[in-house]
């Protein structure tokens, strides 16, 4: 009787240590779920989804560690992640030479340009220089935000989510909304009314993981997933499944 106790211990142990030894580790994640279609959260499902949430997924399965996600206020995601609360953030962030004083990013995995959205009525504003003296409603803090203060004249209206300035323009409290390409073609697709005007000299943007400096082993390691993604075709099919979809 006290033989079988001490095999069942052992299995029991043995199989503890196998659990142990085959669980992932996690990759902490911050992540502004506000940004349709970048990064959101499902009302129905009250899953994370969009292009950004997808890819992380697919990066966090390259490196053999289980995503864990943490819904952050744009505004503190940055220092969120300088005081260590997550590993990295993804968050359609433009890779900007202000932010890489702040955080390291990833070799970039989106392009984008900033656009204009304005109402369908909107007959005068064909371009930036139709915005100077007027009203331009923005997401705090974004690159759209960057673009727009250098208006003439600009009257600002920064908010807290991307969604809150599209719901200005919609309410007539703005002329014009600024903000990346994808996202206002899913802004117009999902309000009517609304429509898309380029700005031709808008520069090209890159989108980039962000990672505490002096992490360097984690990323090299979210580089080398970004690199196997590129070359096995997976994120160009992400690309053109959000491309298509707007």
């Amino acid at each position: 009787m006290k033989k079988l106790f001490w095999i069942s211990l052992v299995l029991v142990f043995v199989l503890s240590a196998g659990l142990v030894m085959a669980a992932k580790p996690a990759l902490r994640v911050g992540t502004d779920a506000t940004y349709e279609p970048f990064e959101t959260i499902d009302p129905k499902t009250n899953e994370y989804v969009g292009f950004d949430m997808e890819l992380i997924k697919m990066v966090a399965d390259e490196m053999g560690m289980e995503l864990k996600l943490q819904n952050v206020g744009w505004d503190g995601i940055i220092p969120g992640l300088m005081n260590g609360n997550y590993d990295c953030l993804i968050s359609a962030m433009t890779i900007t030479a202000d932010r890489k004083k702040q955080i390291n990013f990833s070799t970039p995995y989106h392009e984008n340009h900033q656009v204009i959205v304005i109402k369908t009525n909107n007959t005068k504003v064909k371009g930036p220089s139709d915005l100077v003296g007027k009203t331009v409603a923005v997401q705090n803090g974004t690159t759209g935000d960057l673009y727009a203060s250098n208006i003439k004249n600009a009257k600002m209206k920064r908010f807290d989510t991307n969604p809150q300035a599209v719901q200005e323009l919609l309410n007539n409290g703005a002329d014009a909304a600024v903000m990346d390409d994808l996202v206002a073609f899913s802004a117009v697709k999902k309000s009517k009314g609304l429509k898309v005007v380029a700005i031709k000299d808008a520069a090209l943007e890159e989108y980039g993981i962000g990672v505490k400096k002096g992490n360097d082993d984690l990323l090299n390691k979210i580089n080398k997933a970004i690199a196997t993604l590129k070359s096995n075709g997976k994120l160009a099919a992400l690309e053109k499944k959000y491309r298509s979809a707007n």
